[in-house]
């Protein structure tokens, strides 16, 4: 009698620990193709209201991870930041944050995209007019290279008394980028120039 309830008691703790370690497992599965789990992901690990995000290989061509967007609008300091969420020890954790960037997610464009066929990931996000009134104002374009921890920045000044004025920041050297930025300003501001301090 008292060996059978000792083979019950074995069998039930058996199962449990099974049962407790496939419901392990389902926590650790996150699908990175569904908005809602990858947005749930970002609210757990940011204490911000999560204003963007997306899953995509934006550090390695093997691993997807996470891009969370956020913005600050008190006193003190006022814009938009990107934090990169991966697994670490099979754990997600913000391994990398831009710190504040000027902007606003408001009437903005922010999307993923590539420049180049090794299957990384950037972020591009344009401030479009927001920023605009009827004598002129700001455009701020960024690409983001999380693999590489940059921030490509481009900042139009569109002034009455200026004209359009175009500032790249210092980390823009690869050819390819830089023709990107300008063109696509150019596009609507032909006659704009190149200046070196993104204040007039």
């Amino acid at each position: 009698m008292l060996l059978n309830n000792y083979y019950k008691f074995i069998g039930i703790t058996i199962i449990l620990i099974s049962i407790i370690g496939c419901g392990k497992k389902n926590d650790q599965y996150v699908n990175f193709d569904d908005p809602r789990s990858v947005r749930n992901i970002a609210n757990n690990m940011i204490d911000e209201t999560i204003r963007f995000s997306a899953s995509g290989y934006f550090s390695s061509d093997t691993s997807r991870s996470i891009v969370a967007g956020t913005e600050k609008s008190d006193k003190n300091k006022m814009g938009i930041s990107f934090n990169l969420i991966e697994k670490v020890d099979d754990e997600f954790k913000v391994v990398y944050n831009t710190g504040v960037l000027d902007g606003s997610f408001n009437k903005s464009i922010v999307d993923k995209m590539k420049f180049s066929s090794d299957g990384i990931e950037m972020i591009y996000y344009n401030s479009q007019d927001y920023y605009f009134g009827t004598g002129g104002g700001d455009v701020y374009l960024y690409v983001i290279n999380f693999a590489e921890r940059e921030v490509y920045y481009g900042h139009l000044i569109a002034e009455r008394s200026w004209g359009t004025s175009l500032f790249l920041s210092k980390n823009l050297v690869d050819p390819m980028l830089r023709r990107f930025f300008i063109s696509y300003f150019k596009k609507d501001y032909a006659a704009l120039r190149i200046i070196n301090s993104d204040k007039l």
